[in-house]
């Protein structure tokens, strides 16, 4: 086997062909160690793996030799490929209760996937066929899909192939007619009776909590109906303090049913064999005629000089165990092991605490805080009250103020109420004349209202007084005459014929042509155009 060194940025980095791998993966520890050269090792954030196959993950740490003795190796450890989906949590939306999912299995993983933030490490397998579950509501992404590929018939499988990890779900392969027992070393634990009464204890005290019984059969099937007793049963303690009746109800028979085993076995593979978590295989001693069939929960490679070694952990182990507690928030209702802080002891199901001086310390500091926060409390509570006493005194105060100015508007002649109605009629001013001032009439009025935007108003001759300045009026032509008019009075103008000027013109009709040596024939009477000529002036009587 060639293990390679691959960095996010700079993609494959190198090959290394001498070096010790020890890796595990499936119900625990999803973890490596890889010891090679130093100048070889990967460093913290870069990914090794076998390419092609499932065994593979990211460097987390590195330990490195040094002195006189140093071999100058490097061990580094980390996540993988299972180890890294085990750190994610695909928690449900806000306001939901869990996490569901249904669809295409292909799409569905991708979904998941993308829903960790993890696309750039892992890819989905095209595959049409239909899944659907529900998640635990705190699984982690390792289990949560592994739980998926369970309630479907199948398993989880990884790949790599490319620059990522391949995510499939193939169905689960039986490996009990399919592998020569030659194959496998193996110790078989067989199981005649396991827990076969769950008592499943929820919320509530004494008589008042909740309580529910599930009995397993002969064949492991699990109902609330009790079919082994005496000998035969056995009783366990399921201790949910924080579930209700439904609760216990889900995970009660699903602890039971986890109980259920006709034994266990450990197995050794040799080279021939190499199965998947999730598969199953058995285990049968010919000389005492027992078989054990059982599914491979965890998987131990060890690589040394290119060549490979597979171990197995399988099928669920044998357990005398009568007493196990759940929490709400446990992926699938399982114990839960809590640490006592500083200060803190934990003794049959009891905390107590010891408070030291520093602690005493801490809370005199945070009572001073309180009760300064509680003086200034109070002392705006004070200006409080006091600004609400003024403008009470206030709002009184206008009140009567306003109630003093409503009686006098009643007293009024002029004024008239009538409910929240306040009516008043002005009699200071009478009806405008030309020596008074007062209210237009309606005469006036609608003269006014007949009168166009930019109109005036004409005046009589007599009432318009005079002229602002004196004009001349002036009459010419076979008479002669003017006067002065400053518009004050009828104009008067006497006139005098003008026998020269009524000769030229009797001299001279309209159409008749006349010479002059400069003179302009207008001054005489009549109208003149002059004409083109050369020499003496031309004109030309037109009218």
């Amino acid at each position: 086997m060639v293990l390679v060194v691959y960095d996010s940025k700079l993609g494959n980095v190198r090959e290394l062909q001498d070096f010790e791998l020890d890796l595990a993966f499936g119900s625990d520890e999803n973890s490596f160690e890889l010891t090679c050269a130093a100048d070889l090792a990967p460093r913290e954030g870069q990914f090794a793996f076998i390419d092609g196959g499932e065994y593979g993950g990211v460097v987390d740490e590195a330990s490195y030799d040094a002195g006189r003795d140093a071999a100058g190796a490097v061990t580094c450890k980390g996540r993988t490929w299972h180890g890294i989906l085990a750190g994610k949590r695909p928690l449900p939306n806000s306001g939901s209760g869990y996490l569901s999912v249904s669809g295409k299995a292909g799409a569905v993983v991708a979904s998941l996937i993308s829903r960790m933030g993890l696309s750039a490490v892992f890819s989905a397998a095209s595959d049409d066929a239909a899944v659907s579950y529900a998640f635990d509501r705190f699984t982690d992404g390792y289990s949560g899909l592994k739980a998926l590929a369970k309630a479907n018939g199948r398993k989880l499988a990884m790949r790599r192939k490319g620059s990522k990890v391949e995510l499939s779900l193939p169905p689960v392969v039986d490996y009990a007619n399919k592998v020569d027992s030659d194959l496998l070393d193996f110790t078989l634990t067989s199981v005649h009776r396991c827990v076969n009464h769950l008592v499943c204890a929820g919320t509530g005290e004494l008589e008042n909590r909740a309580v529910v019984h599930f009995y397993a059969d002969a064949k492991g099937n699990v109902s609330h109906k009790q079919t082994l007793f005496g000998v035969d049963e056995i009783a366990a303690l399921y201790d949910y303090s924080n579930a209700d009746e439904a609760k216990l109800e889900e995970e009660g028979r699903k602890k039971l049913k986890e109980y259920q085993t006709q034994g266990s076995v450990e197995v050794d593979a040799h080279d021939d064999i190499d199965v998947d978590v999730g598969d199953v295989i058995s285990a049968r001693d010919n000389a005492h005629g027992r078989t054990v069939a059982a599914t491979v929960a965890k998987k131990v490679v060890k690589v040394s000089r290119g060549v490979a070694t597979y171990s197995y952990e399988v099928g669920s182990e044998t357990t005398t165990k009568t007493t196990s507690s759940g929490t709400a928030e446990s992926s699938g209702g399982g114990g839960h092991a809590y640490l006592a802080g500083k200060g803190l002891t934990l003794s049959n199901y009891t905390f107590s605490a010891d408070v030291d001086k520093e602690a005493l310390t801490a809370v005199d500091a945070k009572a001073d805080e309180a009760k300064t926060a509680a003086s200034n409390a109070s002392a705006a509570a004070g200006k409080a009250e006091d600004a609400a006493r003024s403008a009470n005194t206030a709002a009184e105060k206008n009140a009567k103020a306003i109630e003093g100015k409503q009686d006098a508007l009643t007293a009024g002649a002029n004024v008239s109420i009538d409910g929240a109605t306040i009516s008043a009629t002005d009699t200071t001013y009478g009806e405008a004349t030309t020596a008074k001032a007062g209210l237009m009439s309606v005469a006036d009025k609608v003269k006014l209202d007949g009168l166009a935007t930019g109109e005036t108003v004409p005046k009589k001759a007599e009432a318009a007084g005079k002229l602002a300045a004196a004009r001349t009026v002036a009459i010419s032509g076979a008479v002669n005459g003017s006067a002065t008019w400053d518009g004050s009075g009828d104009l008067s103008i006497t006139v005098e014929g003008d026998s020269a000027a009524a000769g030229f013109l009797a001299a001279h009709p309209v159409g008749f042509y006349a010479e002059t040596s400069g003179a302009d024939p207008n001054d005489y009477g009549g109208t003149w155009q002059r004409a083109p000529s050369v020499g003496p002036h031309t004109w030309l009587r037109t009218k």
